[in-house]
């Protein structure tokens, strides 16, 4: 079936209420009609979801499509409201939070934010965009509230060339942990549900972040690594002394998370089992201390870190598989602990399925303000197809691990509903 005006026309009776609430906030109506437009593009099939070819299959002047997207001042901070106050709420129970961040492998030194860096879509140092994002999840799936570019130093320190990508003259450097504690307060301040933070290493490292997450009154079960942070198993005494804190002489040496982890009893350890997306029963080991971090005290009067340390070791492997540290409002038990321990691979789903199946990486511009009008209409996009999912009780995209190829029944349960989707609008 070839899409053109007609079925345009016949598909706002299915996509136009979705976007009412959402496109109200761009104000005028060529926008409103432009952002139902461009989210439709990127639900329809097609193999790049750049500004061309999706013209091309809406059977739209590609120029407007891209006026609207790179150069058009509307607010994607409105629109990102929008979502968490409009579509979340209707999404179901919060179970937990995620924060991650997603690398834009790109081509040459003009795109916005560009630079050689860690990516973690391609496990190495490339030339990329990285974008940190929140989303929150119920168990299943993961629901998009927030997304925003890291700015790396180097073009902080440039101004030219932020003024030439549209930079905002008030924005300063901010860490990748910055960002992210700068989404969480936006999804507070809009009502969304608080739930536990989840963090890998890069942000549960990060005693800052953490310091963070407790400010903000909510918990959090981040990733850390086992061998970078000492601590004690009990209450140590400290003294201050010419504003530095420092342990009393008679205290035991602080050890390794890993050395801790290495020395707990049998008895301490939990067996656990769940069923992979294989339909194989897997099982783990979680045991977890209340632990007392050293690193406060190089703080100017800083004091011992009081967290939850939680080690997830398989019985019989050499190492562990993971260590956590945890904040919550009252015990550990097994059952959240192993849910939670498995939960931060809800953000990956959404990266996977965004960039697969939605264009979130085919973006071809090179500015601030296009970059993130892309990277809220492509959440929008997503949450339309989570919306239809879960109406229809399939949650199709709830087990990654079968999800990562492109191949893979999902997907083609994916591409089965979008081929429907396109022929009912």
């Amino acid at each position: 079936m070839e899409w053109n005006e007609q079925l345009w026309r016949q598909s706002q009776e299915y996509l136009s209420p979705f976007m009412i609430p959402l496109a109200e906030v761009l104000g005028r109506s060529e926008r409103r009609v432009a952002a139902s437009r461009y989210v439709a593009g990127l639900l329809l099939p097609g193999q790049r979801k750049s500004i061309a070819p999706m013209s091309e299959r809406l059977g739209v002047d590609s120029q407007s499509l891209q006026q609207f997207v790179s150069d058009s001042p509307w607010e994607e901070q409105a629109l990102w409201s929008a979502i968490r106050r409009e579509i979340i709420p209707s999404l179901g129970p919060v179970e937990c939070w995620v924060v991650d961040e997603t690398g834009w492998i790109k081509q040459g030194n003009h795109s916005v934010g560009v630079s050689h860096q860690y990516c973690g879509s391609v496990g190495k140092q490339a030339n990329c965009q990285m974008s940190v994002e929140l989303v929150v999840s119920d168990g299943l799936v993961a629901a998009p509230v927030g997304g925003r570019l890291y700015l790396p130093q180097k073009w902080i320190d440039d101004p030219q060339r932020c003024a030439a990508a549209g930079v905002p003259k008030e924005v300063t450097f901010a860490t990748k942990s910055q960002i992210a504690v700068e989404l969480l307060e936006e999804a507070l301040r809009d009502d969304v549900c608080p739930g536990p933070v989840l963090a890998d290493s890069a942000y549960g490292d990060d005693s800052k972040f953490r310091a963070e997450l407790r400010r903000l009154k909510l918990e959090f079960f981040v990733q850390v690594t086992g061998s970078s942070h000492k601590a004690w198993t009990r209450p140590v005494e400290t003294k201050l002394k010419f504003k530095r804190r420092y342990v009393h002489a008679s205290a035991p040496a602080a050890q390794s998370l890993a050395a801790i982890a290495a020395e707990l009893a049998e008895a301490d350890w939990r067996a656990c089992s769940w069923k992979a997306t294989d339909g194989k029963t897997r099982r783990t080991r979680l045991a977890w201390i209340k632990v007392y971090l050293a690193h406060g005290l190089r703080r100017t009067g800083g004091d011992l870190e009081e967290v939850w340390l939680v080690v997830d070791w398989p019985k019989g492997d050499a190492e562990a598989y993971h260590y956590y540290l945890a904040e919550f409002k009252g015990q550990p038990a097994k059952a959240r602990c192993l849910s939670l321990s498995r939960s931060r691979w809800h953000i990956e789903q959404y990266f996977q399925r965004s960039k697969d199946d939605l264009g979130l990486d085919h973006y071809e511009g090179r500015s601030w303000r296009g970059f993130h009008h892309h990277l809220v209409l492509s959440a929008v996009a997503y949450l339309f197809i989570l919306v239809i999912y879960l109406r229809a009780k399939k949650n199709f995209w709830c087990d990654v691990g079968g999800c990562v190829e492109s191949d893979s029944p999902v997907a083609g349960e994916i591409n089965r509903l979008l081929l429907l989707l396109r022929k009912q609008l």
